[in-house]
């Protein structure tokens, strides 16, 4: 079944703190420790994203990435095919009925859906508070926290 891996939600995750800091060359330990992401497989995504034309690179001691294209013209999916690449990991695809009609409107999703969309400040979906995660409280003398979806 087709799904968002985690290379590519780091991916996303990378270029929206790239596209809020616009102009910038933001090196990735920088980008991993703000986002807590670990810096193996953050640089190895931001290496094929560099090589693809989606990232510019600078070496050096004040050496970073910035973002390169237009990210209106990079949809979803095609962020998710080139960061699956990372690992030569090939998308597997429902074989019957309800899930390969899932699959199909999943796939069409995907290609309608812009990056930009998705991490350039202004331009972000909305996603209501509730959709992205339950009030949970452990106690009743402490406040209620925010459990997003997939975390423990």
């Amino acid at each position: 079944m087709l799904r968002l891996s985690k290379k590519a939600d780091y991916a996303l995750i990378s270029l929206a703190y790239l596209a809020e800091h616009p102009g910038q060359i933001v090196p990735a330990r920088e980008i991993a420790q703000t986002c807590q992401m670990p810096v193996p497989l953050l640089m190895n995504i931001l290496k094929v994203l560099h090589q693809r034309g989606i990232l510019r690179s600078v070496r050096g001691a004040s050496g970073g990435y910035q973002i390169a294209t237009d990210l209106s013209r990079l949809s979803l999916l095609e962020l998710s095919g080139i960061v699956e690449q990372v690992d030569g990991v090939a998308h597997r695809f429902a074989l019957h009925g309800p899930a390969q009609a899932l699959q199909y409107r999943l796939v069409r999703f995907m290609k309608d859906v812009s990056v930009a969309d998705l991490v350039l400040p202004g331009r972000r979906i909305d996603v209501p508070l509730e959709r992205v995660g339950v009030l949970k409280s452990t106690n009743e003398s402490k406040p209620a926290q925010l459990v997003l979806a997939g975390s423990k």
